[in-house]
């Protein structure tokens, strides 16, 4: 593979045996970066490890000509996070690109044991502050470094599972914060909130099916978690944002499934209300705010 836009780059791609982290890994490889391929090779509910799944996104890349090597490190520990990279650093030399897919079904509502929650938080956000640690420094002493976090639409809180929220709006907060810290080194760092048909995705369906039928999803994201395309869809969007002509796109979400692809809106406040006038302000009494907390601030009718 020479020619291509990612020539000379190193990758990292957590859970890149399966699902979206294996399509990012092809495609990362496609276009020219060397990939380390980590996957600890657990079933969907985290349970048991196998190096197959590592092993044969590796094989695939290779026998289209790329360069990659497996690690089976769990990334829900720092010290998991800690080897991953070194495996890098010792197969290619450095890392230029972390793509942190990797994830389990855990339980993530409030009936969640303190087992649970601390898997939950480790896997789906640790993971990605431990890795960023690791690399970032490297990345801005050589002016280029691609990190892209995944999150999901959990972290609005509309689909319920509060722990599931609490962690991807965490990998969000965490995400923007590298973004501005590390703005003008050379070092982007997105998030990605994929759509894709994946076997984590198969074993959610009497889950959002049950959400549905509760009304807490509306007709719309039901339609569309059914009509899912393969994964492959959302790659494109991770290898571009690692090319060189992404180099001004930080702090971002992007919304990928299928041929859609979409950018949320920052956190930001929508309106507000001032009582009295810039010299003098006065407190709100009770019934000054029942009438102006719903009428002005959240314009209900």
């Amino acid at each position: 593979m020479t020619g291509k836009r990612l020539d000379g780059r190193v990758a990292l791609v957590t859970g890149g045996g399966n699902g979206i982290g294996e399509a990012c890994a092809l495609r990362l490889a496609e276009h020219g970066a060397a990939v380390v391929v980590n996957d600890l090779g657990t079933d969907e509910w985290a349970q048991g490890t196998t190096s197959e799944a590592a092993d044969s996104t590796v094989v695939a890349i290779r026998a289209a000509g790329g360069e990659a090597v497996a690690n089976y490190d769990s990334v829900a520990t720092s010290v998991g996070c800690r080897n991953a990279v070194q495996t890098a650093i010792e197969a290619f030399g450095q890392v230029d690109i972390v793509v942190g897919c990797a994830g389990a079904l855990i339980d993530g509502t409030m009936s969640a044991t303190d087992e649970q929650y601390s898997q939950f938080m480790a896997l789906f956000t640790s993971q990605k502050f431990w890795l960023s640690r690791e690399v970032v420094p490297g990345m801005v002493e050589r002016g280029y470094g691609r990190i892209i976090t995944t999150t999901s639409k959990g972290a609005t809180g509309e689909l319920g599972q509060p722990v599931f929220a609490a962690a991807m709006g965490a990998v969000i907060g965490m995400t923007r914060g590298m973004a501005h810290e590390y703005q003008g080194t050379g070092v982007t760092a997105n998030c990605l909130s994929p759509g894709g048909a994946t076997r984590l995705h198969a074993t959610t369906h009497d889950l959002f099916k049950g959400l549905h039928e509760q009304g807490v999803v509306d007709d719309e994201f039901w339609d569309a978690y059914l009509a899912t395309p393969p994964p492959e869809y959302v790659s494109p969007i991770v290898a571009w944002l690692c090319t060189h002509q992404a180099r001004g796109v930080t702090g971002q979400v992007f919304d990928a499934s299928g041929g859609r692809l979409g950018a949320w809106n920052r956190l930001e406040m929508e309106r507000a209300i001032y009582h009295g006038d810039h010299a003098v302000y006065r407190p709100w009494t009770m019934a000054e705010l029942d009438e102006a907390v719903p009428r002005a601030l959240l314009q209900a009718p």
